[in-house]
């Protein structure tokens, strides 16, 4: 039996703040909806979120954000 993760990447926005226990909501070219529950937030940037899942790890590469006044 296989008990690796996936590393997967993809491309899109978090719809709100990605704490550890919560789903995802991500917006983007890859995905647009709720994601499985976020183990841990590993890594966080200007280009991108590297966060845990229970089945795999992710690779957020971060698109423009709308800027309101």
């Amino acid at each position: 039996m296989n008990t690796q993760k996936k590393n997967l990447e993809i491309t899109g926005r978090p719809l709100s703040p990605m704490a550890g226990g919560d789903s995802a909501y991500i917006f983007g070219t890859d995905v647009g909806s709720r994601m499985d529950r976020v183990l841990s937030t590993e890594d966080i940037s200007l280009n991108g979120i590297r966060f845990g899942m229970p089945n795999a790890s992710y690779r957020l590469h971060l698109t423009g954000q709308e800027v309101t006044a």
